[in-house]
């Protein structure tokens, strides 16, 4: 049973129709993001998830926090806990896992940025330590299951708690259900992902320094020299392409493809006109840019901020989200279309640096769950799983 038997008929309505949500100033932190009001996020209870009305919540807004449900804090603090991350866990004297930068390349999978651990970074504006795990059940409905399943931790296996992998394909096997109430039999997997943000935009310029004083990224030092290599590779590509393409047949066909992309991209355009990549409120810094959730069904969001501010896309709005170590933010991603007419969401991150700020924490921490294909799953030897 893949993905596309649950696609509902063209027909289908949503159960109800919600009214507008109120203005309201949008919080974080006890802080005041915007001057102007935003539209208040649903927020949900246990009994509403069980009654599977996130079909109808998700047709009327980008986004659903789920509150009041233990699981949420109980998955947040073990997860931290077990990574060195938590209070408890400091005063135990347990080391966090990005301390490390030789643990990090051991639990990376060599061009696989889907799980293990892995350092993003993009010159002067993104940067991330991320840790990920693909929970799944073994086929015939077996014992809830993890890749990778250990993680060195100076110089010691770890492995992952049993109780993180329950909790957390628990929780996200009622949004799933909730959101696509067909969707029980559905063979999927629960990505768990740990991201570790800094508290400072300059931090990101401190790493570029770094990687590029140490040789690593050299040719940093020169804006030309790296553009350079880059368009070379680029041209590269479109020769090769163009090799390929050389008849005209398939050149009219691309040329077709291209075209429709365009219009599609144009239609887009029109639609988040107002709320293009350059209306960032003041004292903030982009630290990751807009963009779908491109191999994901559903999204949930938890964490522990000092300040990073998610946002998204509600009609020509950017909303923030409320995430924190208690609730979980809810909103769909890019493969939902497949099974369903509910809209993706476009969402993006932000560092909050008011004049003055002196942050009072050193990370900023973000943990993820999401509903993607079981295919993702790579086996021991390469191959995926069918």
């Amino acid at each position: 049973m893949t993905a596309k038997d649950f696609l509902p008929p063209a027909s289908a309505e949503p159960r109800y129709a919600l009214q507008p949500a109120p203005e309201v100033r949008a919080p974080h932190n006890g802080h005041d993001l915007f001057e102007k009001l935003q539209p208040a996020i649903t927020r949900i209870t246990p009994q509403a998830l069980r009654e599977r009305e996130l079909w109808d919540l998700l047709h009327a807004a980008p986004a659903v926090v789920l509150d009041r449900d233990d699981r949420v804090k109980m998955l947040v603090e073990s997860t931290l806990d077990w990574l060195g991350l938590s209070d408890s866990s400091r005063s135990r004297g347990d080391v966090p896992f990005d301390s490390s930068l030789f643990d990090l390349a051991r639990n990376h999978h060599n061009g696989n940025m889907r799980v293990g651990d892995m350092f993003r970074f993009t010159p002067n504006s993104f940067g991330h330590i991320a840790r990920k795990l693909l929970i799944y059940r073994s086929p015939g409905g077996g014992a809830v299951q993890v890749f990778p399943s250990v993680f060195n931790s100076g110089g010691r296996c770890v492995a992952v708690p049993q109780p993180i992998l329950e909790t957390a394909w628990g929780l996200m096997y009622d949004v799933l259900v909730g959101t696509l109430p067909e969707a029980s039999g559905f063979s999927f997997a629960v990505e768990l992902d740990i991201l570790v943000y800094p508290t400072s935009n300059s931090i990101v310029s401190a790493v570029r320094n770094l990687l590029a004083d140490s040789a690593l990224l050299s040719e940093l030092g020169s804006s030309t020299g790296f553009c350079s290599r880059l368009g070379g590779r680029l041209d590269a590509v479109k020769a090769r392409a163009a090799a390929v393409l050389k008849r005209r047949g398939a050149r009219g066909l691309v040329a077709e493809a291209l075209e429709e992309l365009r219009a599609f991209r144009s239609k887009r355009s029109e639609k988040v006109s107002s709320a293009r990549a350059d209306s960032i409120p003041q004292d903030f810094h982009v630290i990751a840019p807009a963009h779908f959730d491109r191999t994901r069904y559903l999204t949930g969001l938890m964490g522990r901020r000092e300040n990073l501010d998610t946002q998204v896309l509600w009609d020509d709005t950017w909303v923030s989200l409320p995430v924190t170590n208690d609730a979980l933010a809810i909103f769909p991603s890019s493969k939902i279309t497949i099974v369903s007419d509910i809209a993706p969401t476009r969402h993006r991150v932000l560092i909050h640096e008011p004049p003055g700020y002196v942050a009072t924490a050193s990370r900023n921490i973000t943990v993820s769950l999401a509903i993607v294909d079981q295919d993702r799953i790579p086996e021991s030897n390469g191959r995926t799983m069918s």
